[in-house]
Order: C-alpha cells, then structure tokens, then sequence
C-alpha cells in the first residue's frame, strides 16, 4: 500500500437507504450505477476522494470501464446521473472529485496495524494465561489488594507508554521550507514550498506520516485554481 497507510471506505449501515441512494437504484440501470459510484470511491480513498490518471492525464470513461470492470455503456450513463446527484464533480483540467468520500475515509499506520496486531496477539496470550491458571486455581493464593492495585498501575503505565511511542511514530517529523523546495524543484512540480509548510505548520502537521508523499498528493491537485487545501 502506498505511503505506509491502509485505507478503508466507512459505509453507514442505512447507505442503501440514503434519499439519492435509494432514488438511484430505482432507476433504470440504477443498480449498477450505485455499484459503479462505489468502485469509483474506493479507487480514490489513498487520493483524498481524487480520481485522475497522471499529472497530465485525466481519466476518460473507457478508462474508467477497464479499471472498474463495468461496461462502457454503463460508465456513459453513470458520469452523466452521478454529476447530476452531484455524487461526483468534473473540474476544469478533467479531475473526477467526490465530495462525498473525506468523510468516509479511514486509515491506520503501517506500523499503527503492527502494533496492534501484536498487542491484540499478546492479548489472546494473557487471556490463555488466565484460562490455564484458572484451571489451576485451587493450587494458586488469590491476590492481595495491594498486589492487584500494582498490576493495575503497571499495566496503565504500559499502555501510555505505548500511546506516547504511537503518537510520535504516526507524525512525521516536520521539513523545512528548503528541504520542501529542494524536493520540489528535483520533481519539477512547481509547488510553493512556503504554502506547503505554512499549510501543515498550522495543522500541526496531524495525521502526516510522510510529507513526501503529501507533496506528491498536491501535484495532482496544484492545476486546479479554485482549490481550497
């Protein structure tokens, strides 16, 4: 997965049942229309709800056809009832944006999943602990409360331990304007390393892992004039 990140889409469980949702599927070729508006959602989840092919090349609908597997005729008539439910927007350079998608979006650390999956697995491994002294529990002196208060404190210790190593390794640590630069002017994307900093500066740089990547995300989104980052 692209930039240490995995991406989810976070549909609501009454999705279907949604006003425009449920007035397309009662269309002619409704269904796969809703079917197709997925697809096209969960392409552009890693691209902040943008779909475009390159810098220069933006996606046309037999494009869209072959990524999506749906036929050409059905992709014709989606780009046409989506723009119209406003479900998705076409700017001036041919960018396809659904609005709709930030909101929707969800994601973990490549090293955020890692962890988790080992704390979930020491986590089994303290339950089987428990089980197997359990079993055995005739044999074992039951805690005192003064002991049962230290675990207590220890595993709380642990645990924001942990957040704090979380929180830091899930920030990127912050560029200067002339590392920005540099890395800018080497891709040649004409990008204000200023506004770039500014920009996430008072942000906080929150949930940036990799400003690189970011800077790759804003060449395909600095030839539209009306973007509002």
């Amino acid at each position: 997965m692209s930039d240490g990140k995995y991406y989810w889409l976070k549909l609501k469980r009454d999705f279907f049942k949604r006003h425009d949702i449920h007035i397309l599927n009662g269309m002619e070729y409704g269904r796969e229309v809703v079917l197709f508006y997925i697809k096209l959602m969960l392409e552009s989840i890693d691209h902040e709800g943008e779909l475009r092919f390159s810098e220069r090349l933006p996606y046309s609908n037999s494009m869209l056809a072959n990524l999506t597997d749906t036929p050409e005729s059905i992709v014709d008539t989606s780009m046409e009832v989506l723009q119209d439910f406003k479900l998705i927007e076409i700017d001036e350079n041919g960018t396809i944006i659904l609005p709709k998608v930030m909101e929707m979006i969800g994601f973990e650390t490549d090293w955020a999943k890692k962890k988790r999956e080992y704390r979930d697995k020491k986590g089994q491994s303290e339950d089987n602990e428990r089980t197997d002294r359990g079993q055995s529990e005739d044999n074992v002196l039951p805690m005192s409360d003064k002991s049962i208060e230290i675990r207590d404190k220890r595993l709380e210790i642990r645990d924001k331990s942990i957040e704090r190593e979380s929180n830091t390794l899930s920030h990127c640590v912050p560029p200067t304007v002339e590392e920005v630069y540099l890395y800018c002017e080497g891709r040649h994307n004409g990008i204000d390393a200023q506004r770039f900093v500014d920009y996430y500066t008072a942000r906080g740089w929150k949930n940036i892992t990799d400003w690189k990547a970011q800077i790759r995300v804003w060449e395909n989104r600095e030839d539209r004039k009306d973007i509002d980052l």
